[in-house]
C-alpha cells in the first residue's frame, strides 16, 4: 500500500544564457540561487491518507467520548464532539464557539511535558504535518525528525525520513545516521545502513565519528606467530563481543572500567576468551607478560574482572578459531540487535578495530593481537614435540552449524550416529518439523515433517526407529504417537497413550519405551507408562512417589531416573529410580540445585544433569551423579544457559540443543568435550588448515576483508544501490526522478 507523495526538492543555482534564473512550475522542484552555489536537498512528503486515517480516529475517539470537549443538546438527546472538529465543519459552531470562548478565555488550558529530548523545530515540523498532511523538511532537519517521529510513533513520517536518509547515506555521516536513537524499531532500515558501512568501513574507521564513539581496549594472545597470521578477524571479533557481553551481563566488569583499561585476554581450552588474570600459575602462558598483566590488575581492584566460571587453562597448542561452518562460507548474523558486529577492519599490523553495539549503545573495539610463545614445549607427544611451540601448525576449529529456526523443548535423541531434532516451540507456535545433525560434515538437512506440532514432547529411538509421544499442539495436550519410517520416507500413526499428556520424560530400556509423569494441564502427574514395540501396546507401570513434570529422565545401570521436574509450581530437587525387576521408584539422593527442563542423559557412563530453570533463572550449571557416594556433583558449565533444553549423546560428544537462555529461543547447540571436559561450540576441522592458508589475503596491509568474509561481496557499494532494494521501493513512491547529483 502506498501512503504518499514522495519527492525531492534541489534548490540549485540555474542561469540562462542572460544571467536570469528560473523557476520550476511543476510544484516538485523549486529551483533558487544558493549563495555559495550548492545545491539545498529538502524532503518534501505528502501523505494522500493522512487526511482519512485523522478523520477515522477522530470520529473513533467521538463515539468513544474519549478527548470530546463539547456536548450538543438537542431535544433530550446529548451528543458529545470534539469543539474544533465541529467549529472547522460549521460556521455557525464556529461562531457560536467562539462567542462561548470568549466567555472562557481565562480558564486554564491542560499543558504537557515531552520527555526524551526532542528537538523544538522537528516537534513544530510534526505538529504541521498533523495538520496539512504535508511534510517538509530540510536536510540537515530529517534526522531530528526521525527521532521525534520514532517517539511519537508516526510510523508514516519516520519511514519517508529513513528513506531519505538512505537515500543520502555517505561515509561522512552514516555513523551520525546509526547513533539516531529508535532506529533499532526499524530493522529495515538499520540492516541497510549496517551493509552500507560494512562495506566502507575501511574508509569510515579514519573518521573522526567514529574514533569519537565508545571504545573498549582488548589484546588478544598468540602461542605462535603463524597462529597470529591466520587469524579471521571477523571470528576475532565476534569471540572478544562475546567475552564482553558476558562479562557486562554477569556485573563482571561495568561499561565504564571496560573503556577505561586494556584488557588481555587468552582463549581457552573451551574455545572462549578468558582474561589473563585468571590464567592458572606455572601454566606455560603464565609468562612475564601476563605476570605484569596480573600485578597491573591486583594494583587497580575496580577493574578485577570477578570469576563466576571455574578458571580454564590455554591449550596446549596454538588455534585458530573461524565462525563460518566451512571455510569460504557466507557468516551468519547471529548475536542479538543489541550485541551485534556490524563492520570491522584492519587497522594496522595484528590490528582491527571493530564497529558493534554493547547492549544496544554504538561502540568501537580495538583488539591488538601480541605474541605469547609458552615458556616451555608443547606437552603432546607427537613426532614434533620438539619443535618450539611456536613453530607448530595452529589446531583449526569451525562453529557448530545451527538449525534454522530457534527452538525450545524439542524432542532429541540420537538416530543412526546423528542428531535429530524433532518440532518444539519457537515463542509463537509448536513444530512439525524435523532436523538431523551430521557431525562429520557439521552441517544439517531437513527429515520428512511429522503428521502433528508437537512442542514439550519427547522423542525415544529404538531400532533405528524414532517416535515422537504426545506432548502439545499449542492448545492441548496429545496422547498420539507417531513414529519415522525412513523406508517410506515419511511418519506413522501408532498406538495412543493411555492418557494426554506433555512435559513427560522419557528414556528406552532394556526395548521398552519409558514415559514417566508430565502434564495434563492441571498438575504434575504419577502415571508412568511404558510402550513395549514388538507387541505395540502400552501398560503401566508403577506411579512416581510425587507427581513431576518437565522432569529429566534416563535410563542407568539398569534403572530409570526420573530428576527434578515441577510438581504444580514449585521447582523440585528431588529424585526417584525405578526398579523394573520390583515394578517400585524408591528416592535417592536430590541434586544440589532444584531444576525443572533439565537435559538429563548418559555420557561417557556417568548420569549428566544438564541446564534447566530453578523457577527464577535459566541455568548454565550441569551435575553428574557419583556412584562412589550415591550423590552429586559440580559438571562443567554451558557456554549459554538453556533451559528446556535437549541433550544426546552422539559419538563421544554430549550435545545440548536449542533451549530457551532466559532471554531469547535458542537454535544454537554445543557439546561437552570429552578431552577437555568443557562445553564448546567450536568444532576441530582437521582438513582446513591447508584451505585457509591457501585464502590468505595477497598483501600484508589492509588486505583483509573489512566485514565477514563473503557478505561484503553482494553488499551495496553505494546509497542508490541500497535504495534501489526492492524492501525501499515497495515502502515509498517516487512521482518524479530527479538527478542528485554529488551532495
Amino acid at each position: 500500500m502506498f501512503y504518499g507523495i514522495w519527492y525531492l526538492v534541489i534548490k540549485m543555482s540555474l542561469a540562462s544564457s542572460n544571467g536570469h534564473s528560473h523557476s520550476a512550475t511543476n510544484g516538485h522542484a523549486v529551483p533558487e540561487m544558493d549563495p555559495e552555489g550548492e545545491p539545498e536537498i529538502t524532503l518534501e512528503f505528502f501523505d494522500v491518507v493522512h487526511h482519512g486515517t485523522i478523520l477515522e480516529s477522530l470520529n473513533t475517539m467521538r463515539k468513544n467520548r474519549h478527548f470530546c470537549d463539547v456536548i450538543l443538546h438537542v431535544g433530550n438527546t446529548e451528543i458529545h464532539a470534539h469543539r474544533s472538529v465541529l467549529a472547522s465543519a460549521s460556521p455557525y459552531l464556529l461562531e457560536l464557539f467562539t462567542t462561548e470562548e470568549d466567555q472562557k478565555r481565562f480558564e486554564n488550558i491542560v499543558t504537557y511535558t515531552l520527555n526524551g529530548g526532542f528537538d523544538k523545530d522537528a516537534l513544530q515540523i510534526l505538529i504541521e504535518y498533523a495538520y496539512t498532511g504535508k511534510l517538509h523538511v530540510a536536510d540537515a532537519d530529517v534526522k531530528a525528525v526521525f527521532a521525534a517521529a520514532n517517539n511519537l510513533k508516526m510510523e508514516r513520517v519516520s519511514r519517508q525520513c529513513a528513506h531519505h536518509l538512505i537515500k543520502h547515506l555517505s561515509v561522512d555521516n552514516c555513523i551520525d545516521i546509526r547513533s539516531l536513537p529508535g532506529i533499532a524499531r526499524n530493522k529495515e532500515f538499520i540492516q541497510l545502513v549496517d551493509a552500507f558501512i560494512a562495506n566502507q568501513f575501511t574508509e569510515i574507521s579514519k573518521n573522526s565519528n567514529v574514533l569519537n564513539l565508545y571504545c573498549a581496549r582488548i589484546e588478544v594472545l598468540n602461542q605462535s606467530r603463524e597462529e597470529m597470521s591466520l587469524v579471521n578477524e571477523n571470528s576475532l571479533c565476534r569471540l572478544v563481543l562475546e567475552w564482553i557481553k558476558r562479562q557486562i551481563s554477569d556485573d563482571s566488569i561495568s561499561s565504564n572500567i571496560l573503556s577505561e583499561k586494556t584488557f588481555m585476554l587468552y582463549l581457552a581450552m573451551d574455545n572462549s576468551l578468558q582474561d589473563c588474570s585468571s590464567l592458572p600459575s606455572g601454566d606455560a602462558s603464565d609468562t612475564e607478560i601476563v605476570q605484569d598483566y596480573k600485578k597491573l590488575s591486583l594494583k587497580d581492584k575496580q577493574v578485577v574482572v570477578k570469576q563466576k566460571r571455574k578458571i580454564i587453562s590455554q591449550p596446549s597448542k596454538p588455534r585458530v578459531l573461524i565462525y563460518n561452518r566451512k571455510i569460504g562460507e557466507e557468516l551468519e548474523n547471529e548475536l542479538e540487535p543489541d550485541w551485534n558486529l556490524i563492520a570491522t577492519a584492519s587497522v594496522g599490523e595484528h590490528s582491527f578495530l571493530a564497529l558493534v553495539t554493547l547492549g544496544g549503545k554504538l561502540s568501537t573495539i580495538s583488539i591488538q593481537l601480541r605474541l605469547n610463545t609458552p615458556s616451555t614445549p608443547s606437552p603432546v607427544q607427537t613426532p614434533t614435540a620438539s619443535r618450539p611451540v611456536s613453530e607448530e601448525k595452529p589446531d583449526l576449529y569451525c562453529a557448530l552449524a545451527n538449525m534454522s529456526s530457534q527452538r525450545c523443548a524439542v524432542g532429541c535423541g540420537n538416530f543412526n550416529n546423528t542428531l535429530v531434532v524433532c518440532g518444539g516451540y519457537d515463542r509463537i507456535e509448536c513444530l512439525r518439523t524435523v532436523e538431523q545433525y551430521i557431525p562429520e560434515t557439521n552441517s544439517w538437512k531437513n527429515l520428512p515433517q511429522m503428521r502433528e506440532s508437537r512442542g514439550r514432547f519427547q522423542i525415544a529411538v529404538l531400532d533405528e526407529k524414532v517416535y515422537a509421544i504426545g506432548g502439545s499442539n499449542g492448545t492441548t495436550e496429545l496422547d498420539s504417537v507417531e513414529m519415522l519410517d525412513l523406508s517410506i520416507g515419511k511418519w506413522v500413526k501408532m498406538p495412543k497413550m493411555p492418557l494426554a499428556r506433555s512435559n513427560m520424560g522419557s528414556c528406552t530400556l532394556e526395548g521398552q519405551i519409558y514415559c514417566i509423569g508430565g502434564w495434563n494441564g492441571q498438575v504434575g502427574i504419577k502415571q508412568c507408562d511404558i510402550y513395549d514395540p514388538e507387541l505395540a501396546t502400552w501398560s503401566s507401570i508403577a506411579p512416581l512417589n510425587t507427581g513431576r513434570y518437565q522432569a529429566g529422565v534416563a535410563a542407568y545401570n539398569s534403572a530409570v531416573y526420573a530428576i527434578g521436574g515441577c510438581d504444580a509450581w514449585n521447582c523440585l530437587n528431588s529424585v526417584e529410580r525405578f526398579d523394573p525387576e520390583k515394578n517400585a521408584w524408591q528416592p535417592v539422593k536430590p541434586i544440589m540445585t532444584a531444576r525443572r527442563g533439565c537435559g538429563t542423559v548418559v555420557f561417557a557412563g556417568r548420569l549428566y544433569v544438564v541446564g534447566g530453570s530453578d523457577g527464577s533463572h535459566t541455568l548454565s550449571s550441569t551435575e553428574v551423579f557419583d556412584e562412589e557416594t550415591g550423590g552429586w556433583v559440580a559438571g562443567p558449565v554451558l557456554t549459554t544457559p538453556r533451559a528446556n533444553v535437549g541433550v544426546a549423546v552422539v559419538g563421544d560428544r554430549l550435545y545440548a540443543v536449542g533451549g530457551f537462555s532466559g532471554k531469547t529461543f535458542l537454535n544454537t547447540i554445543e557439546y561437552l568435550d570429552i578431552k577437555s571436559n568443557e562445553w564448546t561450540t567450536f568444532v576441530p576441522k582437521e582438513d582446513t588448515y591447508e584451505m585457509l592458508v591457501r585464502r590468505k589475503p595477497r598483501s600484508r596491509r589492509n588486505s583483509r576483508k573489512s566485514v565477514s568474509e563473503d557478505r561484503k561481496l553482494s553488499a551495496p557499494t553505494s546509497p542508490m544501490d541500497i535504495i534501489e532494494n526492492p524492501m525501499v521501493q515497495e515502502a515509498v513512491t517516487t512521482t518524479q526522478k530527479v538527478d542528485i547529483g554529488k551532495s
